[in-house]
């Protein structure tokens, strides 16, 4: 293992908290690690199309931040383990795997669409797409009352989720 003990080793160490019980047996934590990287792929590919279509709009910022979101996750998980003594790149082309193969291809694709997108409307001075343009305003009509209860669902199920959290690592604490 080629673990350094600068910083950023310190804290990933703490965030991941590898030593606590919540990731289960080895069972349990080789699933939760799987279960992990599946959400990983599924946000990199949410966060590529995003991309992809708000670039196709016309919006430069957005785009460019959804990269930047897609993109970090990928370079942390790179970063990680590397500094473990894991070089994913090697372990992937070692394989000979075709879904490596295909990924990379898809993921580069869809990199290149988005800037191809940007790039159109930085010379065209238009969007590849025209804009819908619809202003949401509380209130306004069936979509603003949709917009309304979307906001209001969402924080209410966000405190859910909290108070659903607390309660249930409570009853799982009195059980032990």
């Amino acid at each position: 293992m080629n673990q350094r003990n600068s910083v950023f080793d310190r804290l990933s160490d703490r965030v991941m908290n590898l030593d606590s019980p919540a990731y289960g047996d080895e069972r349990e934590r080789t699933v939760f690690m799987e279960a992990s990287s599946f959400g990983l792929t599924i946000g990199l590919y949410a966060g590529l199309a995003g991309a992809v279509v708000s670039a196709a709009f016309g919006l430069i910022l957005v785009p460019t931040v959804l990269l930047v979101l897609t993109i970090l996750p990928a370079a942390a998980t790179q970063w990680y383990a590397r500094r473990r003594g894991v070089h994913l790149n090697a372990l992937a082309e070692e394989s000979g795997a075709r879904s490596t193969l295909v990924t990379m291809v898809a993921v580069c694709a869809l990199i290149a669409l988005t800037f191809a997108a940007m790039t159109y409307t930085v010379f065209a001075g238009q969007p590849l797409l025209p804009f819908p343009s619809v202003t949401v305003t509380p209130g306004d009509g069936l979509l603003g009352g949709a917009a309304q209860g979307a906001v209001v669902g969402g924080m209410v199920g966000a405190v859910g989720g909290i108070i659903g959290s607390v309660v249930s690592y409570r009853k799982a604490n009195r059980r032990r």
